[in-house]
Formats: C-alpha cells, structure tokens, sequence
C-alpha cells in the first residue's frame, strides 16, 4: 500500500475528509486558521445595500478595503459559519492610498498569520477567501506578479464582487496580501495590497482612540476615495458620470471660491459666509478644506471667534497634512487675542497669541514655502511683543520684535512679486523695527509699503508715527494728513 493510501485511511478514522476544491468550508480545519467575516453596509438610504468581506488581524482587529465602507452609515460583521455578529466600534487604522483599513471590534474573534509579502514569487499557488454571496468561498489560484514596487500583487483566481478585502494566503495558509479587487471582466485576474502594506499600517495603530465610522467618512481623502472608486470601480457609463461629476464640482466650486473670495476681501463677512456655506452644503469636495478654513476666518472677522476656531479645526481634520486649517485657526486665535487686548484682558490675549504662534508654525512646517504664514506669525509675534511692552517686560518684547523682523524677512525671501503681499510684509518689519526704536529703519520699511501700496492708510498712520519719534514732526503731520484724506474716518493719530 502507498503512503498516500495509508495517509487517507488515518484521515478517515480521525474524522477528516478531503475536501473538494474551492470549497473551503470542507477543508481540513488545520489548513486554515484564521476568521474571515461577511461586511455587510447599511446607507441612509434604506433601500441601498453592499457587502464585502473583512478578516481577523488581531483578536480586536478586521481588516477589509477603505472602499468596502465608503458612503455607509454602519457597518455589521458577521461570521457566517458561526453564526456569530461582531460589534464594530469605529476606525483605527487607515489608508486611502494603499486602500486599506482597520476596524475595531468590542468581541474577539480568531486572526490570520500575515506572511512576508516580499518573500514570495511569480507562479506561487495561492487560495483567496471572500463572500461574493452570503457563505464563505475559497477560490484556488497563482500568484502572477508585482505592481507598484511591490505593494501591490497580482494573481489568477476564480472573483467577483464580495471578495473585496479578503485575504489572499499562500501555501502556509498566511495572509500575504488583501484582496482590492479584479481586473478584467472575466473575473480571472485579480489585484491585492501586499501583507508587508498592511503590516505598515498596523504598526501605526498602537493604541489610538477609535474613531466613528461617520466621523472617518467625513474625512477629506476618504471623499475624494469616493470619487475614484466610483471611477475605478464603475462600468463605462459609471466612469463617464464620474468624470463629469468631478468636472462640475471644479466648475461650480471655482466660481464660488471667486464670488467668496471677492466679498470677504472686500470686508463683506456675511455674504462671503453664505456663499462658503453654500459650498460646504454641496459637498465640492475639492473645495471643502478652504471652505471651511475661510469661512473661520470670515466669522473671526465678525466677532465669532469660536465658531471661526470650529470651523478651523474641521479644515484640520479634512487635511491634516496640509497648512490650510492650521493658517486658519492661527488667524482666529490672532483675531481674538487683539480683542483681548483691546478689552484689557492681557493675561487671556497672551495665551491666545500664544495659540496663534503655535498654529503659524505648524502651518510653515506643513508647507515651509507660504510666505504669508511667515507674515502672520511676524504680525503675531509684533503684537504680542506690544502686550510685553505694556506689561513692562523689556526683554521679551525685544526678543518678539526681532523674531517677527526674522519672520517678515523670511516672507519677503520667499514672495518677490505680489506687490499687495509685499507691502504687508514691509509694513510688519517696519513696525517690528519701530517696536524697537528703529524708527529710520521702520520708515524705510514704510516707504516701501506705501510705494507698493500706496492707497493703504495705515501705512501712512504708522509712517507718521515713526517720524513723530524720530523728531520729523512736520513730515509727521503730512502723512497723518493723507491718511485723512484716504479715509476721513480713520482714527486720528495715536
């Protein structure tokens, strides 16, 4: 008798039998450890329902595609053979690039191995595990080769839709990729994110707070991800509808941002709320993060300083990677700190100035080349060096007005052609240099301010009061003057 003859009788007397191929229920349950699970979504729209497929990566942990949840409203995991409905907590873990998330779960439930992904090769035997329907199917395959320097893995298998976040094992049943999806009509050829990707990801979760499933769909990238999937993912009619879906939303978002721009550079705060309302109702997806960052700084400028620091801190959390938000509410700090200041309270216009300083350097971190984050921190730091100086402290009024000098140095290095924003990065070194008793080198400053911009009164108001200083007190008098006449309710000079 043959050893696998002999192997088959002790299989039949331990109970476990052969299992025809592609059907994973029936295999033998040391081949495969690990728990996959049917995601099934729930929309606002009740009519509307998806499904897809997760897996155990930790005993807390599933992992599936970020497209798998986009637009749901809730998500429920189940594990079929078991019977069995896990709690989904929320998010955390995520990345749209790579399209891979993690989800939390309140119950435990059984995890993959994840294999190294940069250890296996061409022509492997592979099996993918998936829920096209509402069981558990294996499909048996071949690893075919590598895209996009190996984060990405392609392979020949039986798929279709439902697969989607399912793993894809090799021959020691370990998850060396997740699968994203298939690349041909027949169904045949099919796209994975390599384990390694999803190892990456995984290192990053640690112990953060969860995140709800509703907060994360409001997530800049996770809805511009809607768009692609609806691209990438779609039919040709769904492709065509896409790109003009994307068109539009660039057409009408560019003409708001033109007509909102145009009223709050004007001074006109309510209406250029109105139209960046109107913006963040439509959901112009490209245009969100600075609806939001301007429309903060709008409400700053009507007094609604928290409001303005909400709405900053929702361009934050839109975009975290970028300046936008962070400019922004280091604008409304700004803004509330002057009316502190004006109401005597100094103590609660340091900390916020403070606040706006911290904000302005995360901005010029994040995006190192904006020359108007510099000018602003400058403009901060000049301000509060002035509570310094009323508050008798000498020494670090001086050391504010030189960083703000530094600052607007720093800004006009970086902007060599606007003449508006020139002129105001003179402007803030010219005051910071008379903040110091520089006053020739601040009416140097001013005179180019006034000779780049020579319609703006205050540079005329500040100019005179450095020539006042300086003891030119009729030359003084000419450019109190003229910021009269420019503006007869400017306030007399100070």
């Amino acid at each position: 008798m043959d050893v696998d003859a002999i192997r088959d009788i002790v299989k039949e007397e331990i109970g476990v039998v052969a299992a025809p191929k592609n059907d994973k229920n029936l295999q033998p349950i040391e081949e495969i450890r690990g728990m996959t699970l049917l995601l099934e979504m729930e929309y606002a729209d009740e009519s509307i329902r998806s499904q897809g497929t997760g897996f155990f990566v930790a005993h807390d942990k599933i992992a599936t595609n970020c497209h798998v949840l986009l637009g749901a409203t809730k998500v429920i995991a189940k594990h079929i053979e078991a019977d069995t409905t896990y709690t989904i907590e929320g998010i955390i873990a995520f990345d749209t690039e790579n399209d891979l998330v993690v989800l939390k779960t309140a119950d435990k439930g059984t995890s993959f191995q994840l294999g190294d992904s940069d250890m296996v090769k061409s022509g492997e035997p592979i099996c993918v595990l998936g829920y096209p329907k509402e069981e558990e199917c294996r499909s048996d395959g071949t690893l075919i080769g590598f895209l996009n320097r190996g984060k990405r893995i392609r392979f020949k298998a039986p798929i279709g839709p439902g697969y989607s976040g399912g793993p894809v094992l090799n021959g020691k049943r370990e998850v060396i990729a997740v699968i994203q999806g298939g690349k041909n009509k027949s169904g045949d050829d099919g796209i994975a994110i390599s384990s390694n990707t999803l190892k990456a990801l995984l290192a990053e979760a640690g112990n953060v707070e969860v995140e709800p499933l509703s907060t994360w769909q409001k997530r800049l990238n996770v809805l511009m991800l809607t768009v692609y999937n609806l691209y990438e993912c779609g039919r040709w009619y769904k492709r065509t509808l896409s790109i003009l879906r994307c068109a539009w939303h660039v057409v009408k978002g560019t003409f708001y941002g033109i007509r909102a721009s145009i009223k709050h550079t004007s001074g006109n705060y309510q209406s250029a709320i109105a139209v960046y309302d109107k913006i963040i109702v439509s959901k112009l997806i490209p245009f969100l993060k600075t609806a939001y960052a301007a429309r903060g700084m709008a409400k700053s400028g009507l007094g609604n300083y928290q409001d303005g620091i909400e709405d900053a801190n929702e361009a934050i959390f839109l975009d975290p990677d970028s300046g936008t938000g962070y400019f922004s509410r280091g604008h409304v700090n700004l803004m509330y700190a002057k009316y502190k200041t004006d109401q005597g309270k100094l103590k609660k216009s340091r900390s916020r100035f403070q606040d706006a300083i911290s904000d302005l350097t995360e901005a010029i971190n994040l995006n190192p080349e904006t020359a108007k984050s510099y000018n602003l921190r400058g403009w901060t730091k000049y301000l509060l060096g002035q509570v310094e100086t009323q508050k008798g402290n000498r020494k670090k009024s001086k050391k504010l007005f030189q960083a703000a000098i530094s600052d607007a140095d720093e800004a006009l290095q970086l902007e060599l052609k606007n003449a508006k924003y020139r002129s105001a990065f003179y402007h803030t070194r010219g005051a910071a240099k008379a903040g110091l008793g520089d006053h020739n080198g601040a009416i140097e400053d001013f005179n180019e301010s006034i000779r780049l911009r020579p319609k703006k009164v205050l540079y005329y108001h500040d100019r005179g009061l450095s020539k006042e200083a300086f003891g030119q007190q009729e030359a003084a008098e000419v450019d109190f003057a003229k910021a009269k006449e420019l503006d007869p309710d400017s306030k007399d000079k100070s």
